[in-house]
């Protein structure tokens, strides 16, 4: 009480006096205010037990999102690890980002989360995929030192206030049953100590009761030389929880020293790079960008393959593997018909000759991984320095979350990453931040920040596993977006920063101020486009047309010139008067070339949020609807949407039984007002 006392009065000093070293963070707690400021004392000097406001499990991708999100929402967090060393570790690929990835780290830096940035300072080859199709799927990716990453992930978890990292294990969740609901109250540690908290967020990934496999060896692990979690999944058993099991793998590391790269295809880094954060203007590493390089299995490598499956056991079990990364051992037993398999030889950093064969995760037993490997084009005399081997491990039917990710069974309990179903990098970030968020907002009182499927593939991602749940681990691609016209990666900054600054109020003001500036200056780029109007023969006239005009007298304007590139973006922007950034350029043309297009969306989307806004009632009979098919009444029943927009997304669910289902709801909405 002494020290709560203390920090308070520290606190109240620095707000008075005008100490920096005693005023609360301001990124903390949002817009400049002195509101704002004594809100956070509350929180700060609030609790009535020495423990936490929030505790996260976990310090990888998601764990590391989550925590830092809730501390700059101003909550005493702890990160609780089993190894200090090992926070922010990229257990798998050396890279970030991809279709459909790079719009969610997109969406993660537009609010303020940390990957994003750590990604620019350590990338060293930054490429822009799909460019050969149109800007909605463009997708950022990067390869990273890993060193550097980890290096600047611990650094940032250190730097930041109000997070304290907690090295120990954690067996038990302490649950009060007293309430009309059972409440998460503390978490339990392998020693034996109660960590008392408000809000608990387990992001273990592969750690639930992780079993490491190569060939016939099983050995009990979540990562290499890293234990499992097997009282913490035994835990949300005995709560109730429905656990499945999932399986992943990884490739065997090679020494790039060892491999012939002559003969290889190279593929260079762009330069100059995209980065990733709206708040990067050159990446760190533009000195010291690497090239990958190509190659591809052999007939001899899936003839090895083929002779080794009945001693692999990951292989034969009845678990579920990611379809769209799969081992080697899957490509080759499901595409029968293919001679070889491509394989990108990627640096795991810049100070380390190891190097990651992206495309051959395996879990052949180790001799079997050291003769096929040598059969492949420019491998032939390589050193294995750690062997591939798979990880089969519990995740929690998602199904069982509101889209806060807090558990729909135990209050105060939210499950963010690899534990949900889902599998990357991104994903796991993406999860977490929002899960951070919400942890935050649960402790203060305040309702949840969702984002729906119009607004952000991060709502995309969390709505398809809490409606529809997984039955292969879950990756994201733009595909799984219906609006992704509106939802592309260059915009994510305004759509989201305000929106989660008016939600959260602990956007960092240079970003908050960055974003706001962009917008109002494509929105007033747009407006002087779209003054400037002018006739086909006006037009003809300047000598600026790249393709023939019609000539039926209708003025166009310099956007809808530019948008269907009759005019290049930079004459359009000079006969408006104006002067762009590169970067600023680029956006006012997409937005051009899809300005009819998401006109015609937005009606979609008008239609879809009408939808979205109509709740569910939690405690609702489907059994009782009248003329409601029995497919849509077990698929509802099982998925228990939270609003009609969710129950949309679910196989078995057609439009007629949308009808239905908003003609109930009304009804009883109608007859409660009555009664």
């Amino acid at each position: 009480l002494k020290q709560q006392t203390w920090r308070a009065h520290h606190m109240l000093r620095g707000l008075l006096l005008g100490c920096e070293t005693c005023m609360p963070r301001q990124r903390a707690v949002g817009v400049l205010s002195r509101s704002n400021a004594w809100h956070s004392v509350r929180y700060y000097a609030h609790a009535a037990h020495d423990g936490y406001d929030v505790v996260v499990i976990g310090g990888g991708h998601a764990g590391c999102e989550a925590a830092t999100a809730a501390a700059r929402c101003g909550m005493k967090t702890a990160l609780v690890t089993q190894k200090k060393a090992t926070i922010g570790e990229m257990s798998c690929n050396p890279s970030f980002g991809g279709i459909g990835k790079g719009h969610l780290l997109r969406e993660i830096d537009a609010m303020d989360g940390i990957a994003p940035k750590l990604c620019d300072y350590a990338g060293i080859q930054f490429r822009m995929l799909n460019r050969s199709k149109g800007p909605a799927v463009w997708g950022p990716r990067a390869q990273i030192d890993r060193d550097l990453y980890r290096s600047a992930m611990q650094r940032e978890i250190a730097n930041t206030e109000g997070l304290d990292v907690v090295e120990t294990t954690v067996e038990d969740l302490d649950v009060d049953y007293t309430g009309s609901k059972p409440k998460v109250v503390g978490v339990k540690t392998g020693s034996g100590r109660v960590i008392p908290t408000r809000a608990v967020i387990v992001s273990t990934g592969t750690f639930l009761r992780g079993t490491i496999q190569i060939g016939v060896k099983s050995i009990p692990a979540g990562r290499r030389g890293e234990g499992p979690a097997v009282g913490l999944a035994k835990t949300l058993e005995d709560i109730g929880f429905k656990l499945g099991r999932m399986r992943t793998g990884t490739p065997p590391r090679l020494d790039g020293r060892t491999i012939d790269f002559s003969e290889l295809v190279v593929q260079e880094s762009e330069n100059p790079p995209t980065p990733f954060s709206y708040m990067t203007e050159q990446v760190a590493q533009i000195d010291h960008l690497v090239p990958c390089h190509m190659t591809h299995t052999s007939e001899a490598f899936h003839e090895i393959v083929r002779d080794t499956l009945p001693y692999n056991c990951h292989i034969q079990e009845e678990v579920t593997g990611p379809r769209y990364c799969p081992s080697i051992e899957s490509k080759i037993i499901r595409f029968t018909d293919k001679k070889s398999h491509q394989i990108w030889l990627e640096p795991e950093g810049l100070n380390t000759h190891v190097v990651y064969p992206n495309g051959i995760s395996t879990t052949m037993p180790e001799e079997a991984q050291e003769e096929a490997i040598r059969t492949i084009k420019g491998l032939e005399h390589v050193d294995i320095i750690a062997h591939g081997y798979g990880v089969a491990y519990d995740y929690v039917d998602p199904r069982q979350l509101h889209r806060s990710l807090e558990t729909k069974l135990l209050d105060g309990l939210f499950l963010a990453g690899q534990i949900n179903g889902t599998t990357g990098y991104e994903e796991a970030a993406a999860q977490g931040i929002m899960a951070g968020y919400n942890a935050a907002l649960k402790v203060k009182g305040q309702d949840a920040f969702r984002l729906s499927r119009a607004q952000a593939y991060i709502g995309v991602l969390i709505d398809d596993l809490t409606s529809a749940g997984v039955v292969e681990p879950y990756r994201m691609f733009t595909s799984r977006a219906e609006y992704r016209l509106s939802l592309r990666a260059d915009n994510a900054d305004t759509r989201l920063t305000e929106l989660a600054q008016e939600t959260l109020g602990c956007i960092s003001p240079d970003r908050l101020t960055r974003a706001i500036d962009t917008r109002q200056q494509l929105e007033l780029a747009i407006a002087y486009l779209q003054d400037v109007q002018l006739t086909p023969h006006e037009w003809a006239a300047t000598g600026l047309l790249q393709k023939q005009l019609s000539l039926d007298g209708k003025k166009r304007s310099a956007f809808d010139m530019m948008g269907k590139q009759f005019i290049s973006p930079a004459q359009a922007l000079q006969q408006a008067s104006l002067e762009l950034t590169p970067s600023l350029q680029e956006r006012v043309f997409i937005e051009a070339l899809y300005s009819k297009l998401l006109q015609r969306q937005q009606a979609h989307i008008d239609q879809y949020t009408r939808d979205e806004s109509l709740s569910i009632p939690a405690d609702i009979d489907y059994s009782s609807i009248p003329s409601l098919p029995n497919e849509a009444r077990e698929c509802l029943t099982k998925a228990r949407p939270e609003t009609l927009g969710s129950a949309a997304q679910l196989l078995g669910v057609t439009p007629s039984t949308l009808v239905l289902l908003m003609h109930y709801i009304k009804n009883q909405s109608r007859g409660a007002t009555t009664a």
